[in-house]
């Protein structure tokens, strides 16, 4: 949506949304799930820093770099710290990585009756504690819900979503932390540049070592064994990646510290091709028909932005091909009124263009 406004030249309108997620961080400690009471239990994909690059890319305005700063590093400390922190070992040295943890288990208060009823058939009351909590993080993580997080997905009971390191929110972190290191620059603020730029080559190094599988070609999530020994760290097992191809297995060819490596683009993009996941529409969230939103055959307009975005700034002929291919997918069949998927569109045009001559219906040429 941010993106989208920028395109639209409304500055200011960007800034103050960037200003009200602000007010919440230094109110409650983090982006809220939503801006309603009921959500402080719960955050948010932390793409703050994201809007804030994209405004200061836009505007050059570094006051307002300068004004965000401190409650970024407060988002920071929320993700890496607590419950949201990992540690994995790989047998020569650790790893610190995050998940998504929602500090809630009831049912949410915005569809309690729904919740109670998923939990209907369970009769330990720690087991629907649990539960509820996994439903809670399940809306913290945006994909609500997805086989992703689910052992069984054929039964929302089976959710899981504390037991899994994500990629995806690993390089949103990864992608704050060097948003952070950038705007400490900018504020003379050189200990944090350093500081920051640090934690991101750690975090770069994390992601290689735990989510890469080299015979896929693509970034896994990562399942955690038992939950209660996440405390003293995790050992890494190739056996806990999980398999499945979904949209967020990609992600992480919207970071240039990925896709700068040419060879490893083109592994990634001949990868996707061949996942099954690129259908008429786009990149759909996976291959399993679940029902749930954030599956097959569904797909959503922040992952065709950061998948095409990253895959046409890699600088291979192939991987661009690629991105353009995606755009025009997701351009012919997307509707309108939904706030992120305009905002997609309008970035898609503007960074892609679109010639008089191509049709826009979903005959294509």
């Amino acid at each position: 949506m941010c993106r989208g406004l920028l395109v639209s030249k409304m500055y200011a309108t960007a800034k103050a949304i960037v200003t009200n997620l602000i007010y919440l961080i230094e109110e409650y400690g983090h982006v809220l799930n939503g801006a309603r009471i009921y959500y402080t239990n719960r955050s948010h994909p932390p793409l703050l820093s994201a809007m804030i690059r994209a405004i200061y890319e836009k505007t050059h305005d570094k006051e307002f770099v300068a004004k965000c700063l401190p409650a970024l590093l407060k988002e920071h400390e929320f993700w890496t710290s607590g419950f949201h922190q990992i540690t994995v070992w790989d047998g020569e040295c650790s790893h610190n990585l995050s998940r998504y943890y929602a500090m809630w288990d009831k049912p949410r208060p915005e569809t309690s009756t729904i919740d109670k009823n998923f939990a209907s058939n369970i009769s330990s009351t720690s087991e629907k504690q649990k539960f509820y909590r996994e439903l809670a993080t399940g809306g913290e993580c945006g994909w609500d819900f997805s086989s992703r997080w689910m052992r069984n997905p054929e039964d929302i009971t089976t959710l899981e979503t504390t037991s899994i390191l994500p990629v995806d929110l690993n390089i949103h972190i990864l992608r704050m932390e060097l948003d952070i290191s950038f705007f400490g620059k900018i504020a003379g603020n050189h200990n944090i540049a350093t500081q920051f730029l640090e934690a991101s080559k750690a975090r770069e190094k994390a992601v290689s070592t735990v989510f890469w599988n080299e015979r896929m070609g693509q970034w896994l999530d990562y399942w955690l064994g038992d939950s209660s020994s996440c405390a003293e760290g995790q050992h890494w097992a190739a056996a806990n990646q999980n398999q499945n191809a979904f949209a967020s297995n990609f992600v992480p060819l919207w970071m240039d510290v990925f896709n700068s490596d040419k060879n490893l683009v083109e592994k990634v993009a001949k990868s996707l091709r061949s996942s099954g996941l690129l259908h008429a529409a786009g990149i759909a969230c996976s291959l399993t028909n679940s029902g749930q939103q954030w599956d097959f055959p569904n797909g959503w307009a922040p992952l065709q932005h950061m998948i095409a975005e990253g895959l046409a700034r890699s600088g291979s002929s192939e991987a661009r091909s690629l991105a353009e291919d995606i755009v025009i997918r997701w351009i012919r069949t997307n509707y309108t009124g939904f706030g992120w998927s305009n905002g997609v569109v309008l970035a898609f045009l503007e960074e892609f263009g679109w010639p008089e001559d191509r049709k826009i219906d979903c005959e294509g040429d």
